[in-house]
């Protein structure tokens, strides 16, 4: 009941107010029809006065029950009329029942409230011979007039409200939509953040581990070897810290916040893996015959984090690994990145076994390529395929 008083039209005035005038002006308008033909007829009565003030009143209740109000209505003309009442025609008392009832239902009840006015007026004054050629001629054109009038009146305004109302849904569906692409969007930046510090951080920490593990073997037996492994301990934590200080950069930085990718090496970036593998004591062999200039920038960051992240799955999960062949080459339209050990196999391809496959075949399936493994007893072999058409797409 608050909703609808505090409604409001077009100009912003209460609609209660609007639909108050216009019972008054349908009570004022039948009054005048009435006081205009009373000296004629020669009524001096209240009683058509007071069919007037119901023909307004009733208007009242059209929110809540706009096809009771027409039936009324229509009744309460009839009646009117069975009182010997003067003359106020079908259409006058009507007209704003049947604006309401076609503004706010289908327009078959008003239409159908309207033809029967027409009709029981017709009937009766035909009966009456000398009237017949003012029915036809005047009387039954212009109620069929006033009543198609008001019933045309409230479609359009019924459309047009339907119309705004289409139109709203659209718009909140379309800030519904923008909404979760904005969600989305950020959903895909945390988790390419989160793939970035786990391959690029986790491969670090890796290859620390290990020297860390061979500084403490040579401890006391060779320091120098000790010293070295310390060294190369200090040079990957400390550009582990540079990747993590460039994520708190991206994290705060608005307009750096798109470039998901923490230190996009592109091709050259793998070389960087080749020497991290090689001072973790692997042997390594490297096989990069993909050109840097054939391949997008996207693309070939991509094989760098999917080249750095294999490799650290072998120097972590591969036992008894002793080497690793990396090779980068483009047949037809893709780019295929292969990363090969001779250990049994790591532990990281068993399912639940951790994220480092999983953020691989993510990264490669984000690019629309495919990832691969397979394991033997001569090892396993990591492959991506990534279509070099991305960039384009």
């Amino acid at each position: 009941m608050l909703q609808q008083q505090g409604r409001r039209d077009a100009d912003g005035v209460p609609e209660g107010v609007v639909l108050a005038l216009v019972a008054l002006g349908q009570a004022v308008a039948v009054s005048f029809v009435i006081a205009a033909g009373a000296p004629s007829s020669g009524y001096h009565g209240w009683g058509a006065y007071a069919f007037a003030c119901g023909f307004g009143l009733v208007l009242l209740a059209h929110r809540v029950a706009p096809l009771s109000v027409l039936v009324v209505t229509v009744l309460g003309i009839f009646l009117y009329y069975a009182m010997d009442h003067p003359p106020i025609g079908m259409a006058v008392p009507a007209a704003a029942a049947l604006y309401f009832a076609a503004e706010r239902r289908d327009i078959r009840w008003p239409v159908g409230g309207g033809l029967v006015l027409l009709g029981v007026s017709a009937f009766f004054r035909v009966v009456n011979e000398r009237e017949q050629g003012d029915v036809l001629s005047y009387d039954l054109l212009t109620n069929a007039a006033l009543i198609g009038c008001a019933i045309a009146l409230a479609s359009t305004v019924r459309g047009r409200r339907q119309l705004h109302e289409q139109q709203q849904r659209i718009v909140t569906l379309e800030r519904e939509r923008e909404r979760h692409r904005a969600e989305q969007a950020m959903q895909e930046e945390r988790l390419g953040i989160a793939r970035d510090l786990h391959d690029t951080i986790g491969h670090a920490l890796a290859i620390a581990t290990v020297h860390a593990n061979v500084a403490r073997e040579a401890v006391g037996r060779d320091d120098e070897a000790a010293v070295r492994s310390l060294a190369n301990v200090a040079d990957a934590t400390s550009r582990s810290l540079r990747e993590l200080r460039t994520t708190v950069s991206l994290l705060s930085s608005p307009e750096r916040r798109g470039r998901r990718d923490l230190a996009p090496h592109g091709l050259e970036g793998i070389r960087t893996v080749v020497e991290s593998a090689q001072r973790a004591g692997l042997t390594t062999r490297a096989e990069l015959d993909a050109e840097d200039s054939r391949v997008p920038p996207t693309i070939a960051t991509a094989a760098h984090r999917i080249a750095q992240e294999a490799v650290t799955n072998v120097i972590k999960h591969a036992a008894e690994a002793t080497s690793v062949t990396i090779t980068t080459r483009i047949e037809g339209d893709a780019l295929y990145v292969t990363v090969s050990d001779d250990g049994k196999g790591p532990a990281a391809l068993r399912v639940g076994g951790g994220r480092g496959v999983a953020g691989m075949r993510e990264r490669a399936a984000l690019l629309g390529g495919v990832l691969t493994t397979n394991r033997s007893s001569s090892g396993t072999t990591v492959t991506a395929r990534l279509p070099l058409a991305q960039e384009d797409a």
